[in-house]
């Protein structure tokens, strides 16, 4: 796997294009175009290019987590499918295998 350095170099010493660079790399696009707006976003915001760099490159990717409710079997849900499951048996006897729902 390669590092937000080696992306940033090649971008900005050799000029390729972001296509390029990823297929090069084999990493996604929006990968590289990420790395790249971040690391330009440091060194706009920062006073000395030279430390803004270096703390940039230094640090890890950081992802962002989605926040996710957990989902809770209740009562209505259970109701529902049992009265599924039931038409499957119900289906199943009278021979219509095709007509039944499956997962």
């Amino acid at each position: 796997m390669y590092t937000k350095q080696e992306i940033i170099i090649q971008s900005y010493r050799e000029g390729k294009s972001q296509r390029v660079i990823s297929r090069d790399l084999q990493t996604s696009r929006r990968t590289v175009k990420k790395y790249i707006e971040e690391y330009e976003n440091q060194i706009a915001t920062s006073d000395d290019i030279e430390y803004a760099s270096s703390q940039y490159l230094g640090t890890a990717p950081v992802y962002k987590k989605r926040a996710c409710t957990t989902l809770k079997l209740t009562q209505e849900i259970q109701d529902t499918i049992d009265k599924l499951l039931e038409e499957n048996n119900q289906k199943k006897q009278q021979g219509l295998r095709k007509q039944m729902l499956n997962k």
